[in-house]
C-alpha cells in the first residue's frame, strides 16, 4: 500500500489539481503532468538517492569536497567540484545508479504508479548536473566530448524534443527526481500545446525552427519531488541562467513492451527478473543500505537483468517496432503569420501598422525582426534569433516582462536585450516611434 502522505498533482498553465494515485499512469498517457511533491521521502528512498550521487563524488575527488557538497547541497556543486571534474563523476554517478535502476524503480512503480505487474525499464537512469551556463561555457569542448558519448541534456541544456527523436520507446513514461532544488531558470520545459503531435527535426534531432509548440510550462521542485510525463510530450531543458546547479535523476519506464520507431541503441530490462532484492535492506541506514546494495547486486551479475549488454538490439530486450506512431505532423501551419511592413528608401527603417499585433503577441516582421505588444500603448521590436542557439523569437513568448526563447525558456529584457548570462551577447532591441497605430523601427545604419 502507498505510503498516507504520498500525493500527486496534475500541474497546468492556469490549474493545479490533486488527483488520486490510481488514476496518475492514465492521466500521464493522456498527456497530463504529474507533480508527486517529496515521492522520494514518502517511499523511504531520498536518502538512498542522495548518498548514491555522493558516493560518485566521493569516488571522483574524495571525502572532503563530498562532505563539503553534502553541507552545502547539490545547487552549490559548481562552487565546491571544478568543471573538468563533473565529466567523471557523471560517469561515476551513472554506474550507481545503474546498479540500484533495478530495486528503485521498481518501488517508484509499485508505490506511486500502484502497478504490481512487471514492466521494462532503462538499464541506466539519466544523472543531470546541470551547472550554471556562464560557468559551464568556459569547459564547452570538453562538455562537447562527453555530449558525444552521454547525449544532449546531462551536463548542458537539452533543446525540444521527444524522447523518440533518440532512439527512445514511444510508449516511455519519464520520472523526472529532483535531488537538488529545482529552481525557474534551470529547470525543464514541457510544451503541452503539442502533445500527441510528433514534430520534425534535422538528422542530428534538432527542432526545426519553423515549428511552433506555443508557451512552456516549467516547476520549481523541491528535493524529492518526482516529475512524471509521458517521454512523447515535447519537452527541453532551461538554459541555467541561475547561480546554482540543478541535480536530478530521471528514469524511463514503460508499462507494456518498449516500442521502438527503429532499430535503438537503449537497453530495457525487465522488472520480472528482479523480485526479492530489497530483502533485509529497507531498515539499514542509508549509507550502510547503499553499500549493502552494492554488494548484493555485484553478486548477482550473471541474473538476466545485469547481463543484458547496453547495445543489445530491440529484439533482445523483448521490445517491438511501433508502426502506429506518425512520423512527423508539422507545425508550421500554426507560426505566427508575418506582419506586413514597408521599408523606408535608406533600408535603415520598417513600417508597420502595429493595430494588427495584439497584446502579449509575438509577431515577425521581416526575415530578421519580430515585434512585440507587451502593454496596450507599447510595442517593441528586436532580433528574431536567439544569441544562444539561434531559434526563431517570432515562437517564442512574453513572460514576466521579458521575451522568452521557445527553446531554453532565456529571458531578454525588453529595454535593453540583456539576459541573464552575462556570457551571451544581449539580444539587438531597436527603437520604436510610434504615431498611433503606425510604427517605425530603427534598424540603424
Amino acid at each position: 500500500m502507498p505510503h498516507l502522505d504520498l500525493r500527486a498533482e496534475s500541474v497546468g498553465f492556469e490549474h493545479t489539481e490533486l488527483i488520486p494515485l490510481c488514476e496518475i499512469t492514465q492521466r500521464v498517457i493522456d498527456g497530463e503532468i504529474i507533480v508527486v511533491p517529496r515521492c522520494m521521502q514518502a517511499i523511504g528512498y531520498f536518502e538512498q538517492l542522495k548518498q548514491a550521487s555522493l558516493e560518485g563524488i566521493r569516488r571522483v575527488v574524495g571525502q572532503e569536497k563530498a562532505a563539503q557538497v553534502e553541507r552545502e547541497g547539490f545547487e552549490a556543486i559548481h562552487s565546491v567540484i571544478d568543471a573538468d571534474e563533473l565529466i567523471p563523476i557523471t560517469d561515476c554517478t551513472y554506474e550507481i545508479f545503474g546498479s540500484i535502476a533495478p530495486i528503485l524503480v521498481k518501488k517508484v512503480v509499485q508505490e506511486v504508479l500502484l502497478r504490481d505487474r512487471p514492466f521494462y525499464y532503462e538499464a541506466y537512469p539519466n544523472v543531470r548536473f546541470h551547472v550554471p551556463y556562464d560557468v559551464g561555457v568556459q569547459k564547452k569542448q570538453k562538455f562537447s566530448e562527453f555530449l558525444q558519448r552521454r547525449g544532449n541534456g546531462k551536463i548542458t541544456a537539452h533543446g525540444p524534443h521527444h524522447d523518440s527523436w533518440y532512439q527512445c520507446p514511444s510508449n516511455g513514461i519519464n520520472i523526472w527526481i529532483a535531488i537538488g532544488p529545482v529552481k525557474t531558470g534551470n529547470g525543464l520545459s514541457l510544451y503541452p500545446q503539442v502533445y500527441g503531435k510528433r514534430l520534425p527535426c534535422t538528422k542530428d534531432g534538432v527542432i526545426m525552427r519553423d515549428q511552433y509548440f506555443g508557451p512552456a510550462l516549467n516547476f520549481e521542485l523541491k528535493p524529492g519531488d518526482a516529475l512524471v510525463f509521458h517521454g512523447e510530450h515535447l519537452h527541453s531543458s532551461e538554459l541555467n541562467s541561475t547561480g546554482t546547479t540543478r541535480h536530478v535523476v530521471s528514469f524511463r519506464i514503460t508499462l507494456e513492451k518498449p516500442k521502438f520507431l527503429n532499430q535503438s541503441c537503449h537497453n530495457y530490462l525487465y522488472s520480472g527478473s528482479s523480485g526479492g532484492l530489497m530483502e533485509g535492506l529497507v531498515q539499514l541506514p542509508a549509507a550502510k543500505m547503499f553499500r549493502s546494495l552494492v554488494r548484493l547486486l555485484q553478486s548477482r551479475l550473471n541474473t538476466k537483468f545485469l547481463t543484458l549488454g547496453r547495445q543489445s538490439s530491440p529484439s533482445q530486450q523483448g521490445s517491438e517496432t511501433n508502426s502506429d506512431v506518425p512520423m512527423f505532423q508539422n507545425t508550421l501551419v500554426d507560426f505566427p503569420k508575418t506582419i506586413q511592413a514597408k521599408s523606408a528608401e535608406d533600408k535603415t527603417k520598417l513600417i508597420f501598422d502595429s493595430s494588427e499585433l495584439t497584446i502579449g503577441e509575438i509577431r515577425p516582421l521581416s526575415p530578421e525582426v519580430c515585434v512585440a505588444r507587451p502593454e496596450k500603448h507599447r510595442v517593441v521590436a528586436f532580433s528574431r534569433y536567439c544569441p544562444h542557439e539561434g531559434a526563431d523569437l517570432a515562437a517564442g513568448y512574453l513572460r514576466d516582462g521579458c521575451i522568452a526563447c521557445p527553446w531554453h525558456n532565456l529571458p531578454f529584457d525588453l529595454e535593453n536585450g540583456a539576459s541573464p548570462c552575462q556570457s551571451l551577447r544581449q539580444l539587438p532591441v531597436f527603437d520604436c516611434l510610434q504615431r498611433g497605430d503606425e510604427v517605425e523601427v530603427n534598424l540603424g545604419a
